[in-house]
């Protein structure tokens, strides 16, 4: 199988899914084999190249844009995220105890959008106040990605929590047997933070200034596990069209980021299953 071309297992997700974009009249131009129109949209996604040069095998670009418009419109890919979220669960299982939570700057050299906090852009402050988003990612113990966001570079993280934690996949409320841990960095370091993340029903560590292992009021020293997201980030940076975000809409960038995430379950879910 090509690297830009979905596995039978997940083609066999997403077809249902696409069952109500099918052309219901007859006549006109033979209609885009959905498969077809999938691998061209993932070749996209994993070379980063404009649609203007997507490769001729995979449609007209016209053609393969309309439909990804489509599918975003419709949730298609966010859909593919949850269900392969439900399918890796239901086969290998989440494993929630330690999960960590961070946000990622993205470049977004793309023209001035009218209403720029709806569309996830903002002035970053980290690259002179230029056009900028920022993923928000949520991963469980073994970096596998649970929920994410996408918002404007401006918008700090300790902003982001609780709209992370909502956006994510349906976890099992914590017990005294199965507690649920949330590690995050100094720049979650705020008493509201703290206080937050309590509510959400785990129990935090959040790194102070100065520090690499929290302390727990009862004097238990935790390593520190916040590297997982990164290296979740890292994975999703591999897919070239997220690593800059040249992308107008911000609902279009967002379902790229679902695609790649569902992508990355579909793999274990593979492997688990061979």
């Amino acid at each position: 199988m090509s690297n830009h071309e979905v596995s039978d297992g997940f083609w066999a997700q997403a077809e249902p899914l696409l069952e109500p974009f099918k052309r219901r009249k007859s006549g006109g131009s033979k209609p885009l084999d959905f498969r077809q129109v999938m691998n061209g949209i993932l070749y996209v996604l994993k070379s980063g190249c404009q649609w203007a040069l997507l490769p001729r095998c995979y449609g007209s670009k016209s053609a393969v844009h309309e439909h990804f418009q489509r599918w975003v419109a419709g949730g298609v890919f966010t859909t593919l995220f949850r269900l392969g979220a439900d399918t890796y669960e239901e086969l290998c299982g989440f494993e929630l105890t330690w999960q960590s939570m961070d946000g990622s700057l993205v470049q977004a050299p793309v023209r001035q959008a009218r209403h720029q906090a709806e569309e996830g852009l903002g002035r970053n402050p980290t690259d002179r106040g230029r056009s900028g988003s920022k993923l928000h990612l949520q991963v469980d113990q073994n970096g596998l990605p649970v929920a994410v966001i996408l918002a404007g570079a401006n918008v700090h993280d300790s902003r982001l929590v609780t709209p992370t934690v909502q956006a994510g996949v349906s976890q099992p409320p914590a017990t005294a047997a199965r507690p649920k841990h949330l590690c995050l960095d100094k720049g979650y370091d705020y008493q509201r933070v703290e206080l937050e993340v309590v509510d959400l029903g785990y129990t935090p560590h959040i790194r102070r200034i100065g520090e690499e292992q929290h302390v727990t009021t009862t004097g238990e020293i935790h390593p520190a596990r916040r590297w997982v997201v990164e290296r979740t980030f890292a994975w999703l940076k591999g897919f070239r069209a997220i690593r800059t975000r040249y992308t107008c809409r911000g609902s279009n960038y967002l379902a790229l980021v679902h695609f790649a995430c569902a992508l990355i379950l579909g793999r274990r879910i593979e492997a688990a299953s061979s």
